[in-house]
């Protein structure tokens, strides 16, 4: 499956599942940096009393780089993790990589083949640690290719504006051009009218005051390290013919540029690093700013084997309800969010549930609210 979409309406739900992902995500990469003392990032479901008191759980089936199918789920609370697992796939069945148990003392279940060295791991770990986490900067093997799928094979977006200021650290290290490079075909594929693109960049000396204009106009200055600030630019170039048949190229800077330019600008260098690398994208609203053909587009990369070699998956949200076709998706790959007025819990469904006729126009049936995940609007007057 390369793609996935999902539809809802406003404060359906939609963007708590993509941060719900991103703080789990995040909870891997960052565990074994916390103090012993650290709150974890935890928010329980505030409209349930039971739930508050409860740990919010978490669970991730993915296929790692030895292409072998995990599970790996943990359950935690502000103050510990509750729960911890990992099994593995080496044939039909999981096999289980560890187990824990930490709601009150902690126990942990290992196999006998990896016990000793899970065993002196577990002992270096914490209470609000993840163990997947310590027993990898262990170097604990079995636990080490799920712990790199966490910390290098998924990138997660709650919002596309995001993407700005990592990206234009990307160009700036860019030497080779070779993200430049995929940007510019990006653009021209696109219909943009933008034949190439310039990156340039300055480090500002240590004490010498930021320029004004680039903080009002590119809004980005990057901080790689504590000591290091820079300035970076980026221009477009348009080559435009006047009315007596003159070609020029024009020059403009990316701030001067549409909303929409600008954020494929920034979707490049993440494009690319996933199709490099088989990784997963995820991104809340990919829509905000874009036209629908380019929304299309982005997604039609993925479907594209000669661009998409490895396997890149790409989990987006979007109102954009002109990509409902089963021309571009199958039934599994479009999915629903719909709250509960009453208890505030939202559902999550695909349009597999459904009795879907091939020919059928997904995107009427949706409107019409034959899927619902639609918002209920009260016509009468109120005013």
């Amino acid at each position: 499956m390369n793609s996935v979409v999902i539809y809802g309406a406003n404060a359906s739900g939609k963007s708590s599942l993509f941060k719900a992902v991103t703080t789990a995500v995040n909870m891997v990469r960052r565990s074994n940096t916390l103090q012993v003392n650290s709150k974890l990032p935890v928010i329980p479901f505030k409209f349930d009393e039971d739930s508050l008191t409860k740990p919010t759980s978490f669970e991730f089936t993915f296929v790692a780089s030895d292409e072998r199918k995990y599970i790996y789920g943990f359950s935690a609370t502000k103050d510990r993790i509750t729960e911890e697992y990992l099994y593995c796939y080496k044939s039909a069945k999981p096999s289980m990589v560890f187990e824990r148990n930490s709601e009150n003392n902690p126990e942990y279940k290992f196999p006998r083949a990896s016990r000793v060295k899970m065993e002196a791991a577990s002992k270096m770990n914490t209470p609000n640690k993840l163990f997947l986490s310590t027993a990898s900067s262990w170097n604990v093997e079995e636990t080490t290719v799920a712990f790199e799928w966490f910390s290098e094979s998924v990138d997660t977006f709650t919002e596309a504006g995001q993407l700005a200021g990592m990206a234009l650290e990307e160009y700036r290290k860019d030497e080779e051009h070779v993200v430049q490079d995929f940007t510019q075909e990006l653009l021209r594929e696109a219909d943009l009218n933008i034949r190439r693109i310039s990156v340039s960049s300055r480090k500002i000396p240590e004490g010498a005051p930021l320029p004004v204009e680039a903080i009002i106009v590119q809004g980005q200055m990057l901080r790689p390290n504590p000591s290091d600030q820079y300035e970076i630019r980026i221009q477009t170039e348009h080559e435009i013919r006047s009315p007596e048949g003159i070609t020029k190229t024009i020059a403009l800077s990316l701030e001067e540029e549409s909303r929409g330019t600008q954020q494929l600008v920034y979707f490049g260098p993440f494009l690319k690093e996933t199709f490099d690398k088989g990784k997963v994208l995820i991104i809340d609203e990919i829509d905000s700013s874009l036209h629908p053909f380019i929304v299309k587009y982005l997604i039609d990369l993925f479907r594209n084997k000669n661009i998409n070699m490895k396997g890149a998956q790409l989990i987006v949200t979007t109102h954009e309800t002109t990509l409902l076709s089963l021309e571009t998706f199958r039934r599994d790959q479009i999915y629903f969010t719909e709250k509960d007025t009453e208890t505030g819990i939202t559902d999550l469904y695909s349009l597999d549930e459904f009795s879907v006729r091939k020919d059928e126009n997904i995107q009427r049936g949706y409107l019409l609210g034959r899927y619902g995940a639609v918002p209920f609007l009260q016509t009468e007057e109120v005013f």
